[in-house]
């Protein structure tokens, strides 16, 4: 691969960026819509925040791959990342995007002289379950600040919310993984990361290598979301409402997909339709949002590991 460990983190707070950009990203924040609660330049703020945190978890991807694995530090990366952006917006901007991106960008990091695309499954399998105890009181710290929501009502062996969980973890000799797996059942993105990136794999990233030599960079982004959506429900919908709105908001995007071509004005009509109608239900495809940023990252990485940046 053509890329350093700088460069490979580079690409993915350009993937965030590209990815907080797209226009309408329906039903979440983006270049002309904010949040009451967040705006476009909270998450332009988080981006830059990011990458120093992909900076560390690349290089440390590369100098303890493979015989040193649990040195990555992904959890510190993943705390530093969202306490410095709680530091500046006061909100829940890249908690999820920082769990998928930085294992991804220490794994990326890892194979800088093997091909990253082939080898990007397995070799992020094994340093997630190399990560330590540490690492795993790092990602609950990280998910503490960033107060995420609908958590409250899931069945958590080690819960953000009580005091003893940290010394309960460190006593139980529990590691990411393993807290992972814990979730992967109401959480898509500890799913994700305990199965070798599913939804990054077979929907995401294959819909950026089909259309990105064709369409422009917020076009691709806009299929990637609306394909990632299409065929795998929100959790944060999810979580805030149940199966069935989380499906009927699936099926929306599948029938946008299906009725209408990329990049023609019909699409940008339905897809303004379909983002008004979720603001006004206040249904947030914020998970959504964050397999489109590592997909992105996936697919930039793809694209120039062989010309370099």
């Amino acid at each position: 691969m053509n890329l350093s460990t700088q460069d490979i983190a580079k690409l993915g707070e350009i993937a965030t960026l590209l990815e907080v950009s797209g226009y309408p990203k329906a039903g979440n924040v983006h270049r002309t819509r904010d949040f009451s609660n967040m705006t476009f330049e909270d998450f332009l703020i988080s981006s830059a925040c990011i990458r120093g945190p992909l900076n560390t978890a690349a290089y440390n991807g590369h100098k303890s791959y493979p015989y040193m694995l649990n040195q990555v530090g992904i959890g510190k990366c993943i705390l530093e990342s969202v306490r410095s952006t709680h530091n500046l917006t006061h909100t829940n901007t890249n908690l999820g995007i920082s769990m998928l991106l930085i294992p991804i960008c220490a794994t990326f990091g890892a194979l800088v002289d093997e091909n990253p695309i082939n080898n990007l499954q397995k070799t992020l399998d094994t340093i997630i379950k190399n990560t330590e105890t540490e690492d795993a009181v790092a990602l609950m710290k990280a998910i503490n600040i960033a107060d995420a929501g609908g958590l409250d009502n899931k069945p958590q062996e080690y819960d953000v919310n009580d005091s003893n969980t940290l010394d309960e973890i460190r006593d139980n000799h529990i590691n990411i993984y393993d807290l992972l797996k814990m979730s992967q059942d109401y959480d898509k993105i500890a799913y994700e990361l305990v199965n070798e990136l599913p939804v990054i794999s077979t929907y995401g990233y294959p819909t950026y290598a089909k259309y990105e030599k064709d369409y422009s960079v917020n076009d691709v982004t806009l299929e990637v979301y609306l394909t990632i959506l299409a065929y795998n429900t929100d959790t944060l919908i999810n979580r805030k409402y149940g199966d069935q709105t989380a499906q009927k908001v699936s099926d929306k995007a599948c029938e946008i997909l299906q009725n209408s071509e990329i990049a023609s004005s019909k699409r940008l009509k339905k897809i303004k339709e379909f983002d008004t109608y979720l603001r006004k239900n206040n249904y947030n495809p914020g998970t959504t949002a964050d397999f489109t940023a590592a997909s992105l990252f996936v697919g930039l990485v793809d694209k120039y590991s062989i010309t370099g940046i």
